[in-house]
């Protein structure tokens, strides 16, 4: 396990896993797993280390010990949090207890560098979303596909404003309608 933030649509989690990779056909296990947890009712616990009690802890995990090493000064303190059985870094705060959690779903995943550097181990990234309701989490993936039918990407191509090459990524090339309504807005 390497780090997870919470991030504006949800939260996301590293994680080494050599050569495997998660694709789709994990998230069901994923989110089995987590409906375990909210029906345990784990509490969070927050504790409070030192960096020389961080490390020690941490001792078999290579990238918390590099997180720990470059990012804590010595002498100082840094946050973890336990619920069950894991314990990990985080500033936190956290929700008392994981019986607050009602809806928990995989959202997506992909491959990112570890600290975002391409020289680095290649991790698995899972993005995840938790309501409290399964009513709130229905209505917020409803709000994603409704989102999803007007995304401008796929409304510029279907109506021939512009195209994409899978040679060059994020670039759009204009096509003749395109052209045109962009002159008349220039």
């Amino acid at each position: 396990m390497c780090h997870g933030p919470p991030t504006d649509s949800g939260f996301f989690y590293d994680v080494y896993s050599g050569k495997d990779g998660f694709s789709e056909k994990n998230y069901k296990d994923i989110e089995k797993a987590a409906k375990k947890i909210v029906s345990d009712a784990q509490t969070f616990h927050r504790l409070v280390l030192t960096k020389e009690e961080s490390l020690k802890l941490f001792a078999t995990n290579p990238f918390k010990v590099s997180m720990i090493s470059s990012k804590i000064p010595d002498g100082s303190r840094v946050t973890a949090y336990k619920c069950g059985n894991l314990i990990d870094l985080c500033t936190g705060p956290h929700i008392p207890s994981t019986k607050i959690i009602k809806s928990f779903k995989v959202m997506k995943n992909s491959s990112a560098y570890w600290l975002g550097k391409a020289d680095h181990d290649s991790l698995q990234r899972v993005y995840g979303i938790t309501f409290p309701s399964e009513k709130e989490m229905k209505e917020h993936i409803h709000l994603l596909e409704e989102a999803a039918k007007r995304d401008h990407r796929t409304l510029g191509k279907q109506q021939g404003l512009y195209s994409w090459h899978e040679l060059s990524p994020g670039s759009a090339f204009m096509q003749p309608r395109g052209t045109h309504i962009y002159n008349e807005l220039t």
